[in-house]
């Protein structure tokens, strides 16, 4: 047990916390109000793990108004949370399915731990790569995958924040999709068997200020429109620099009806990779048509980047 006077010293910063982390996890919800309060829908598992935190503290020191708050602020993020985390139907994978891996990668423009992302892509062997921030050093250090991924198509925007696909299947009609005022997409379709699969890369605007938010967001919904209208199955793969839990997330999901590859396989924070680790939140995504079904996702090892990559494994029928 607790001593009383501990109690009485740490008591405080327990209600401290227990009301912020209530505070924050409803202000969420009204994302669309303001960026900071879309900003503070991204720790819903940080939110979840202080909330249990307190909870047994409280439980300890027999403050049960607190409990009760606690407990609250518990169950409103294991709403948003847990989904992630339910196993989904086991898939079987018959012999005319073809299987895609897919690696992703944002390298960090400044990053020039080249060696370390060229041995996670060999390693991994996927059969089509993505790479985000790719500067003029990047793109030259990547030539070498061309080796196992011959085929390839890299845009860059400036010197600093471009995008490369490279594959081992033929990327065709290939192209340079100028989508709202911010950052380019490529935009390439693969053949697997007698099924057309569409590729995009995405890379939206930081939302850490007024300006940039609303770039994001305009870019959200284009690319939302943009994608509905393709016919085909489609992989959206990159750094969305947003949560599952933003509500600009959610109604970009909703228009163009894709389903996130995490599902059933764990929040997977990946960025940042350094300075607060305990803060990483999931905003490098990898998306897929209802067509395609997911074997399964994880983070690769640290690569130099302030962000994870992801590797997703899955099935086209």
């Amino acid at each position: 047990m607790i001593a009383k006077g501990a109690s009485r010293a740490i008591g405080p910063t327990f209600i401290l916390a227990t009301v912020l982390t209530c505070f924050f996890s409803l202000t969420g919800y009204l994302g669309e109000l303001h960026y900071i309060l879309d900003l503070t829908s991204s720790f819903k598992l940080q939110y979840l793990v202080i909330g249990f935190c307190t909870f047994f503290f409280f439980l300890i020191t027999r403050q049960k108004a607190w409990c009760i708050v606690s407990l609250f602020c518990i169950l409103i993020n294991l709403v948003e949370v847990v989904p992630w985390y339910l196993p989904q139907t086991a898939i079987a994978t018959p012999t005319a399915a073809q299987q895609l891996r897919v690696l992703q990668s944002n390298v960090l423009y400044r990053n020039k731990q080249y060696s370390q992302v060229i041995s996670l892509v060999k390693r991994e062997d996927p059969e089509l790569a993505v790479f985000i921030e790719v500067s003029e050093y990047w793109e030259k250090e990547l030539t070498v995958l061309q080796e196992i991924l011959p085929y390839s198509v890299v845009h860059r925007d400036d010197s600093r924040f471009g995008t490369a696909i490279y594959s081992k299947i033929p990327l065709q009609k290939s192209s340079i999709q100028y989508l709202g005022e911010g950052k380019k997409t490529i935009f390439a379709q693969i053949k697997l068997k007698d099924k057309i699969l569409s590729v995009l890369t995405i890379h939206t605007s930081i939302p850490t200020k007024k300006s940039s938010f609303n770039l994001r967001n305009k870019e959200l919904a284009e690319l939302g429109d943009y994608i509905a209208k393709i016919k085909t199955p489609v992989l959206a793969i990159g750094d969305f620099n947003i949560t599952m839990w933003s509500p600009y997330y959610k109604h970009f999901v909703h228009q163009t009806g894709l389903r996130n590859a995490r599902y059933g396989f764990g929040v997977l924070p990946s960025w940042p990779t350094y300075y607060m680790p305990l803060l990483s939140i999931p905003i490098d995504h990898c998306l897929v048509s209802p067509e395609i079904k997911v074997l399964k996702i994880r983070t690769g090892g640290n690569v130099g980047s302030d962000h994870l990559p992801l590797i997703t494994d899955l099935v086209i029928y």
